[in-house]
């Protein structure tokens, strides 16, 4: 499945309009735009956009990542540099293998043209992939995009049209994941695990082993319960394992 495409606060109607028509080119119709610094449905962007006016008219603008990320388990995002040594920063061919295999929806991020994609908005994304260039590094946004496309494109083209793809359904969306991991912290920190001074790095270990695991959403559901047990016995001062467990939907029952 040929993932939505994610622009977080870009600046330029004329990249937005190109970017469209690259879409269209090549069979992508999902646009989401974050923030945006301009607007799509301008001169500008309808001029670059050509025949491909229906992909701007559908454009969803949004406020956040986690709203364009809404629904998808699978997410790439896009950086020129290395920014986390717990996270390997890939070519683009398996990345965008393992995203098409996908039966959900799935998505990929790229930055503003002017600063890219901060370290806290790369963390939605469970791989970081890179476009290889020579020594100057620096693509124009709708060029990035572009290439982008045309990688993910022909992979599906290549892939034999009876071959079945990896099912995916079941696996945890991506906001659920981060959804959990924030209640997770929160009592790692309760518990003298994380401080201040080391909560933002041991967060981002927690969150790529979560990844790596690709979670099912059977996986996720029992790790939260056990933090809602965990939760429940911090709160009550409760530690008899022989009298009250609480259900997956943090409700007390006997065991």
């Amino acid at each position: 499945m040929l993932p939505r495409i994610v622009l977080v606060e870009p600046q330029g109607a004329l990249n937005v309009g190109s970017i469209a028509r690259v879409m269209m080119n090549f069979g992508f119709n999902e646009l989401f735009l974050v923030n945006p610094r301009c607007d799509p449905q301008s001169e500008d962007a309808l001029k670059m956009a050509t025949h491909a006016k229906e992909i701007l008219q559908k454009t969803k603008i949004v406020q956040s990542i986690e709203v364009a990320l809404q629904d998808c388990s699978r997410v790439i995002a896009t950086t020129a540099q290395q920014r986390h040594r717990n996270r390997k920063l890939e070519d683009l061919q398996l990345p965008f293998k393992w995203l098409i295999q996908s039966n959900t929806p799935n998505a990929i991020i790229f930055g503003a043209e002017d600063r890219g994609l901060s370290n806290e908005e790369l963390e939605w994304a469970q791989r970081w992939v890179r476009i290889p260039t020579g020594a100057y590094q620096t693509l124009n946004l709708a060029q990035s995009v572009a290439i982008c496309c045309y990688e993910l494109f022909g992979i599906q083209e290549q892939r034999p049209q009876n071959s079945s793809r990896t099912p995916t359904s079941s696996e945890a969306e991506i906001n659920r994941i981060n959804q959990f991991l924030e209640r997770w912290a929160d009592q790692l920190h309760q518990v003298g695990f994380l401080f201040p001074h080391t909560r933002t790095e041991r967060i981002a270990k927690l969150r790529s082993i979560l990844y790596r695991s690709e979670l099912s959403q059977n996986d996720l559901a029992l790790l939260e319960g056990i933090v809602s047990q965990t939760n429940w016995a911090l709160r009550t001062n409760q530690f008899d394992t022989s009298k009250t467990l609480l259900n997956q939907d943090g409700q007390d029952t006997d065991r």
